[in-house]
């Protein structure tokens, strides 16, 4: 029999029976609204709330831990050495593996006046990270958060000074423009101050007051002075008949400056000799500031003496954004913070060395410190901040000793694919290592997540089951209300197949149209849940815009596993139509 006359003759039978065809339509579109409300709940749990807490494809190791007595500890461990850091690079499936270290040296912190209209006061921990682990991801934040709309609005402001434009603009040739924040996250523009060789971390020497390897030493021509080959933050001077790139020496009019935010009292005045347009006679005039976005950071809390520098770049994790717009904002009467972009750019002072809580380090060695707030990343810690990983490593060796900074507390592992997690965690573990706590979180709620996903899928597939019973119920009893029409069809020569694929082809159109009004009520039903959660979880931490994510394969997916159910619903009432037997049907009354 031709197609067309087989789908009209499928026609003609459906809107025969269309109740029946209806009621199993909608049980066929109940288990595939499950299934897509299911699936799509669990990929945007995974996808806005797990894997943005929690990325899956990295991990943090550490030497593992013995307890002994309640205390854990790593007795009779080698230290994270880069040499054990490389072999962690080596294992199959690790795309790249960087150390990290926790700060073992007293600070704290204070601002947020510009936000809160007052300082908030409190300790400070930090973790230090390789530029090179955190700045694509930045980057990528940095772009979502920066529209373009937002960007066009600046570019069009005018300014004389930094402090003229926004957070997140600076000053250019008399516009504000916008600062590729991501890139500041770097230990270039780090200024390590040191005495001596034993308050420079293992690897670094101390070299005109500040800590540094020889080799990175930039050479330049003096006669070029601060505009020739070295950075903005650094001038030209020679030294045992050498020229390099060394800090601009400064003055604060009092030491009390180094606590101000205020550009006219932070950026000191130059004293320093050095060429340069500004420059006499290799003399540059003392009421010259430090350049602009830069600031004088004292020697010592009680100096006024100190060197030009850019603020410390640090990383916030968004879960700090959270808990601010979530529980903070409400018990002090402000306002939440609508979007992480006004952050960008926002400063406040460090104070190393110096704590509320803990013995402070000597006061020749503690420092006043402006930081500012360059991105946002899950792999900064939740109660503190991430700065670059020389600048910890340094203050632990100038505070706490250069064996604090001789090793990393952590391995941070990048993974090629999630199916090569399982691999890297048994050769990691081989190696003397286990999951940090952190990533033992991530992988038990993980896990939490899959087995819930797993379990609501599975239930799908029962009522898609139930259904497909249901659909092989009503196409049995619309076979044998049929069965002499049927018989009249075989008889005028209609093959045994023939009659197959007409129940079949039923089968299939119950498995589309419930299948596609599934879809329709998953989509439904999912922004109805995100309507009424937007409402009732209203300030709860990490609740995500949208919850629900619907990946573009879910509806060819659906429809097929629809009509696959649906087909092998059909399956016993379409042999029952082909064992049947025309004369004796038709000789029946």
């Amino acid at each position: 029999m031709k197609a067309g006359r087989l789908l009209g003759l499928v026609g003609v039978h459906l809107r025969a029976s269309r109740v029946s065809a209806a009621f199993a339509i909608v049980g066929v579109s109940v288990g595939v609204a499950f299934l897509c409300f299911f699936v799509g709940l669990g990929e945007g749990v995974r996808a806005r709330v797990l894997n943005k807490i929690f990325p899956a494809d990295q991990l943090e190791i550490e030497p593992r831990a013995v307890r002994i007595f309640g205390v854990e500890g790593t007795p009779g461990q080698p230290g994270l050495s880069e040499a054990r850091v490389a072999r962690v690079a080596q294992i199959p499936g690790v795309v790249r593996a960087l150390g990290k270290q926790k700060s073992a040296f007293p600070a704290k912190l204070w601002g947020g006046r510009q936000l809160l209209g007052y300082d908030l006061h409190t300790e400070a921990f930090f973790d230090g990270l390789p530029a090179e682990l955190l700045r694509g991801e930045l980057a990528q934040t940095e772009r979502v958060a920066a529209s373009a709309v937002a960007r066009g609005r600046r570019s069009a402001e005018r300014c004389d000074v930094e402090e003229d434009c926004p957070a997140g603009a600076r000053c250019l040739d008399g516009g504000c423009e916008d600062v590729a924040w991501a890139q500041r996250f770097d230990a270039a523009t780090l200024h390590l101050r040191c005495g001596t060789d034993t308050e420079c971390a293992a690897g670094l020497t101390c070299v005109r007051g500040r800590c540094a390897a020889a080799s990175t030493l930039r050479s330049c021509q003096l006669d070029q002075g601060d505009h020739g080959a070295c950075p903005e933050h650094q001038r030209c001077a020679s030294h045992d008949g050498r020229a390099t790139c060394e800090p601009i020496r400064c003055r604060l009019a009092a030491a009390a400056d180094q606590r101000s935010l205020d550009p006219a009292l932070a950026r000191g005045k130059i004293t320093t000799a050095g060429k340069g347009p500004s420059c006499i006679a290799g003399q540059c005039p003392t009421e010259r500031p430090c350049p602009s976005r830069l600031y004088c950071a004292a020697d010592d809390p009680d100096s006024r003496e100190g060197t030009c520098e850019w603020p410390l770049p640090t990383v916030v994790n968004p879960l700090l954004l959270e808990v601010f717009n979530s529980d903070m904002a409400a018990s002090l009467n402000l306002a939440r913070v609508a979007s992480p972009e006004i952050l960008y750019g926002v400063r406040y002072h460090i104070a190393v060395g110096d704590s509320h809580f803990t013995q402070d380090a000597a006061r020749a060695r503690q420092q006043v410190k402006q930081a500012v707030v360059v991105g946002f990343s899950p792999k900064a810690p939740e109660l503190g901040v991430a700065l670059p990983l020389a600048f910890v490593q340094h203050n632990n060796a100038r505070i706490r000793g250069q064996d604090a900074a001789a090793s990393f507390d952590a391995v941070l592992v990048q993974v090629r694919s999630n199916e090569d997690v399982a691999g890297v965690i048994r050769a990691v573990e081989s190696m003397g290592f286990s999951l940090s706590r952190r990533s033992r979180v991530a992988r038990t709620f993980g896990t939490v997540v899959f087995l819930i996903y797993l379990a609501l899928v599975l239930l799908s597939f029962v009522v898609l089951g139930v259904a497909a019973a249901n659909i092989t119920h009503t196409l049995a009893m619309l076979v044998h209300e049929r069965r002499r029409e049927l018989a009249v069809l075989r008889a005028l020569g209609a093959t045994t197949l023939d009659v197959a694929l007409i129940v079949v082809l039923e089968g299939a159109v119950f498995g589309l149209g419930g299948g596609l009004l599934g879809i329709i009520l998953a989509w439904a039903g999912a922004r109805g849940v995100e309507r009424f959660a937007a409402d009732a979880l209203r300030g709860m931490p990490l609740v995500p815009d949208q919850f629900f994510d619907f990946p573009p394969w879910l509806l060819p997916a659906a429809l097929g596993v629809a009509i696959g159910f649906c087909v092998i619903g059909s399956i016993i009432p379409a042999r029952r139509a082909t064992r049947l037997d025309p004369a004796t049907v038709l000789s029946q009354p």
